[in-house]
């Protein structure tokens, strides 16, 4: 009968430690974030639009809404669209920005792309398709990124450049269809950045 007795114990305790591992992991796949958004504002707080994040079964679906008054871009046309990795509390955090500043300091608090070490740009792990602004300055756009989950958008923001990116793809050169090498800055924001100009918008992801 004692014997009876601490095996049942040992099997209620199996039990209760069993049960407890499963409503701790069933708390964790509940918490696990299912959508992110972002409202992006000017360096004078005007607001622009919204990008929205949502989990998908194997890919997180963007959907970008904006509205860009004359003047903040010299073209109607492709712009760098960037997840920033604003890690870097020496620079401060989240979208700080000056409108009286030159444009070069729009920003600079987000830091460079989110990315793993070892990434180039065009591979970063915060690259995504470039933005397309209407004649009007609208964009709306909806994609699926595979590259990015949720989770690493926690703390991170959205950047929208002044031009185009180049994604890195500058063949450089001494064929007929190759470019002969730039300054060493020119290459070195092609291979960060894809050279894609000031940042003219900014908004600090909440994931939820």
């Amino acid at each position: 009968m004692r014997g009876a007795l601490v095996l049942a114990a040992g099997l209620t305790v199996g039990l209760v430690t069993t049960m407890g591992t499963a409503i701790a992991a069933s708390d964790r796949a509940e918490h696990r974030p299912t959508a992110a958004r972002t409202t992006l504002q000017l360096a004078d707080g005007t607001t622009i639009g919204d990008v929205r994040f949502r989990a998908r079964r194997d890919a997180v679906q963007v959907d970008v809404e904006l509205d860009v008054p004359d003047g903040v871009t010299a073209v109607r046309s492709f712009h760098g669209f960037h997840v920033h990795a604003n890690d870097v509390p020496a620079n401060g955090d989240g979208c700080l920005a000056n409108a009286a500043e030159a444009p070069s300091t729009w920003f600079v608090s987000a830091d460079g792309h989110l990315a793993k070490p070892g990434e180039l740009h065009g591979a970063h792990t915060g690259d995504m398709p470039s933005l397309h602004l209407n004649l009007d300055g609208t964009a709306a756009t909806t994609f699926m990124i595979d590259r990015l989950v949720l989770e690493d958008l926690v703390g991170r923001v959205v950047i929208l450049h002044a031009g185009a990116d180049n994604f890195g793809n500058v063949p450089v050169g001494t064929g007929a269809l190759q470019y002969t090498a730039n300054s060493a800055d020119a290459v070195s924001l092609t291979q960060r950045t894809g050279n894609a100009g000031d940042r003219v918008a900014c908004g600090e992801i909440v994931v939820r």
